[in-house]
């Protein structure tokens, strides 16, 4: 099993072992928002896309900014949470250490030591849209039941806003 099968794995497994509803569509590979938006008119499905950001913060240090479609960065505000000017790692980076393909970064299912940035506004959303790993894949899961989700993380995570 590659990188990505396993963290695609790692998710619906975490869903499954939370109790946690959601639906899997397959599809055409999806590394881009328009992309995106056809699929989910296609599969009629519901909620806002999310958006992940694989940052690096320092030597072996890094996070996903876990945040909406058309969300940006607030620089400043991440180097106040992570203590050190964070940058977009590279593709090789975003490869090695999570297996994800580059414009598709799956939110969750990470190493522990990758810290989650986590967008109030996802919190609110009703359903959030984002691949599991392979771009090729859309987990639709109610915004009811991401708390559950992230409690079930082995991630340290932070509150972005």
């Amino acid at each position: 099993m590659t990188f990505l099968q396993q963290l695609c794995q790692r998710n619906l497994d975490l869903l499954q072992s939370q109790g946690i509803s959601h639906r899997l569509v397959e599809h055409e590979p999806v590394l881009d928002y328009p992309t995106a938006h056809a699929v989910r008119q296609r599969f009629g499905l519901r909620g806002v896309e999310s958006k992940s950001l694989f940052l690096r913060t320092g030597a072996q240090r890094y996070a996903m900014l876990i945040s909406l479609e058309g969300a940006r960065a607030d620089w400043a505000r991440l180097k106040t949470l992570l203590g050190s000017r964070p940058r977009i790692a590279s593709d090789e980076e975003l490869i090695e250490q999570t297996g994800c393909v580059p414009m598709c970064a799956c939110p969750f299912g990470h190493d522990a030591g990758i810290t989650l940035l986590i967008d109030r506004a996802v919190l609110a959303c009703d359903f959030l849209l984002y691949s599991p790993g392979p771009p090729e894949l859309t987990l639709e899961v109610p915004g009811s039941e991401l708390p559950r989700l992230l409690k079930a993380q082995p991630n340290a995570q932070l509150e972005y806003s």
